[in-house]
């Protein structure tokens, strides 16, 4: 007979899962080792974060929940800023606790937290091993977290629990596909409509790229993607007019939005958006769940989408060449001359974007930096660009990229970073060196939290508590015993990125930047 920790193991290897990340401690010993047995991957991260970060995008990318696992009290706790991340960028995730004995739940308070309340607001499902088949419970626990819009789940394991034998209990049936919407409103309106703007959102998988690029090459209007959904359609497309939305240059993009006289919603979520004009425009909706929400009210019709999209008549319905010129022209910008010994990073950024294969995988952290890299990094193909936007958690740049490197052992990634990111993810520094991951790290260094000093001063404040002095990057990953170097001119940053693109290694690349072009572009 098997253990709950031993079923809880075999049933996630048996559902696709290859990697557990996380930290462990006495009390999830027991799933540890289970997981060894079953044949799964721990691999130890330098914080639960990290962890639940890593996993959330190898969710993303394989469509497997991604699983992390810690200990319970600090452990738990540790992980619930990455475990919101992956609520609120709608990611598949499993998050296993361990949990005080079962037996002492009532008396023992040493580490004692109520898990399941926790996390309740941040997951789609909080559950204890042991209400119900220990079996069925994980496979309910694999569809919900995989279901649209995917998300969370947390699993918490009473260590005395974790070490019982159980009966497995029976597997629940999958859920069907959702029932096909009815169409027929919006194509009306589409028929109407003389300026329709297409909109894809997070809500559309790669899978459904070739009938998006259908669609908008039947309906020969222009498009916005949203940070999460970059490359669902090639950025270099004659129609392509920016993303969508609190990224760089976003007075332009909701410019553009206003000149539609309606908007086609494809997989949109508003929880990528950080103003609510989607909620003041006209838009019309297709999406396997529905996204109404306040004043958000779209005309929907919700369903699978590739069968929405093959339902939907489109006849062409260009722009006046002059308005989309107007309108494409405004996502162009020209880098400012930088101080001696400092780089723009718009121009660094448009630099490593022509060096980097178009086939590579990038990420990016949080703070300005991520607001141009939204915008202006061109993106061609789905599932090759990663940022945190609906909670916009800072760290997740070198996570994603490990998340990136694992399941694209073959493609090259790089991670760009900020220097206060860089600083909270220095310990992942030493599994890139372990696994021989050669992602490439660009760390943009301008000593401040950038985002934040722009946010003060157009207040009228004075920056405070934004500044700090960074440490000698390039001498810390070396440290590490990775390969590193300072480039101080875009024409050497692009240079060692070409060189660890040839050599195959981890490589990290310390760039100091001119912090002033922030103010012209977020």
């Amino acid at each position: 007979m098997l253990t709950h920790a031993e079923v809880m193991a075999r049933t996630l290897a048996e559902s696709g899962v290859e990697y557990v990340f996380g930290l462990p401690g006495g009390e999830i010993l027991a799933f540890v080792d289970a997981c060894r047995r079953a044949g799964l991957r721990f691999l130890l991260t330098g914080h639960e974060a990290s962890a639940a970060w890593i996993a959330q995008v190898m969710g993303q990318i394989t469509g497997v929940p991604g699983v992390c696992a810690t200990t319970l009290g600090p452990g738990a706790t540790n992980l619930a800023i990455a475990v919101a991340n992956s609520y609120l960028d709608r990611a598949p995730l499993i998050a296993v606790t361990a949990q005080i004995p079962k037996a002492a739940l009532g008396t023992m308070t040493h580490q004692r937290l109520d898990l399941r309340a926790l996390f309740a607001p941040i997951t789609k499902r909080s559950v204890s091993i042991g209400e119900g088949g220990t079996a069925a419970l994980m496979r309910e626990c694999l569809d919900l977290a995989a279901k649209p819009r995917s998300g969370p789940v947390h699993v918490s394991l009473a260590s005395d629990l974790a070490a019982q034998e159980c009966c497995g209990g029976e597997t629940q049936p999958k859920a069907g596909d959702p029932p096909a919407g009815d169409v027929a409103p919006i194509a009306a309106r589409l028929v109407k409509a003389e300026r329709p703007l297409v909109l894809i959102g997070l809500g559309a998988s790669p899978s459904l790229a070739p009938g998006i690029r259908a669609l908008i090459d039947r309906l020969q209007s222009p498009f916005l993607v949203t940070p999460k959904v970059k490359g669902i359609v090639p950025e270099d497309h004659p129609l392509f007019v920016g993303v969508a939305s609190g990224m760089a240059i976003d007075k332009d993009i909701v410019e553009t939005i206003r000149a539609a006289d309606l908007i086609l919603a494809i997989g949109f979520d508003p929880v990528e958006c950080d103003r609510t004009w989607f909620a003041s425009v006209e838009i019309v909706s297709l999406d396997s769940v529905s996204m109404r929400e306040g004043d958000y009210h779209p005309v929907e019709a919700i369903g699978e989408i590739a069968s929405l999209l093959a339902q939907l008549p489109a006849h062409p319905k260009p722009w006046p060449p002059q308005l989309l010129e107007v309108r494409r022209a405004a996502i162009r910008r020209t880098s400012r001359e930088p101080a001696a010994g400092r780089v723009s990073p718009l121009r660094l950024i448009e630099e490593l974007r022509a060096v980097f294969p178009r086939e590579g995988l990038a990420t990016c952290d949080v703070g300005s930096h991520k607001l141009v890299m939204g915008q202006f990094w061109r993106s061609y193909e789905p599932g090759t660009f990663f940022m945190s936007n609906g909670l916009s958690g800072m760290g997740f740049g070198i996570p994603a990229a490990i998340a990136a490197q694992l399941a694209n052992r073959d493609k090259p990634v790089m991670a760009v970073v900020g220097d206060g990111g860089m600083l909270m993810m220095l310990h992942d520094l030493a599994l890139i060196r372990e696994l021989g991951l050669p992602i490439i790290v660009v760390v943009l260094s301008d000593r401040s939290l950038s985002l934040i000093r722009v946010s003060a001063e157009r207040r009228g404040l004075p920056p405070y508590g934004v500044d700090f002095c960074p440490p000698d990057f390039a001498a810390l990953a070396k440290g590490f015993g990775i390969a590193s170097a300072i480039a101080t001119t875009v024409q050497d940053a692009s240079g060692q990125v070409q060189r660890a693109l040839e050599d195959r290694i981890p490589f990290l690349i310390d760039v100091p930047i001119d912090h002033r072009e922030y103010y012209e572009l977020v």
